[in-house]
């Protein structure tokens, strides 16, 4: 089974290579302001993912319901980062 640190750090790159794809499908289809705001996504995700190898938390032995949260947590950046990434391929093949 995957370490909550691990599943953060897909989520947080699927979600980062879909945004990278939805910047640069509206960017080519001329949509720059639209990109500029995708750009801050991309910006914040890429936060998170630094602070993933950043936090020292996910070394502690911490309560059982603090580590349930926490995959809680980590599953849905894993979900949303395949929702970011769906965006983007449904936007390259829309705008390009």
């Amino acid at each position: 089974m995957m370490d909550t640190r691990q599943l953060y750090v897909v989520g947080f790159g699927l979600g980062l290579i879909g945004s990278l794809v939805t910047v640069v499908s509206l960017a080519l289809a001329e949509f720059v302001t639209s990109a500029v705001i995708g750009l801050g996504t991309m910006f914040t995700l890429a936060l998170g993912l630094v602070n993933t190898f950043t936090r020292e938390d996910f070394d502690r032995d911490h309560s059982l319901t603090y580590r349930v949260v926490n995959w809680g947590g980590a599953v849905i950046v894993v979900a949303l980062g395949l929702l970011m990434l769906t965006v983007g391929i449904v936007s390259f093949r829309t705008f390009v």
